[in-house]
């Protein structure tokens, strides 16, 4: 072969692999900008879940050490301590367990309070039981200390009686 056949070879090759580069080189940027932004709006939501939970988790603790700080000021009884559960939490009802003599309230499995009362008072005429005579209330869940507090749950079917006011 000639060389100046080779030569021109070479040209149109170096060419058209340089306009080929130069092609590609606007699709490249306009992909890397598309993994960019898809990346980066999924982090962000992502993120942005996990701030929602956090502060709805510190709503919640901080509803349960206000209801807690009110029930150690106010409550008397159980039916006392119902009303201020309503008041924090208007769909979440707390249990009483009679012979424990404790009431429970859960606003959610991590965030609970156990009141221990002294005493089971039953009206006569609607033999309806209440207790009565708050003595403390237990709020190591609210503390970080769920294994201490997990002892108070019962298993269900042990014959505990619970009346929900």
């Amino acid at each position: 072969m000639n060389i100046k056949t080779i030569a021109i070879a070479l040209t149109v090759l170096v060419v058209a692999v340089l306009a080929t580069v130069l092609m590609q080189k606007g699709n490249y940027v306009s992909q890397a900008t598309e993994h960019y932004e898809k990346t980066t709006t999924n982090t962000f939501k992502g993120s942005s879940k996990i701030i929602e939970y956090v502060s709805n988790s510190i709503d919640q603790n901080k509803l349960v050490w206000a209801l807690a700080c009110d029930a150690v000021q106010s409550v008397k009884t159980s039916q006392d301590m119902a009303k201020l559960e309503a008041k924090y939490f208007p769909t979440t009802k707390g249990s009483n367990s009679l012979s424990k003599k404790t009431r429970r309230f859960e606003a959610t499995s991590a965030y609970f309070i156990v009141s221990s009362f002294d005493k089971v008072d039953e009206d006569k005429k609607t033999q309806l039981k209440t207790l009565s005579g708050l003595n403390s209330i237990d709020v190591s869940a609210l503390l970080g200390q769920v294994a201490a507090a997990a002892p108070a749950e019962e298993v269900e079917g042990e014959g505990e009686e619970y009346v929900e006011e």
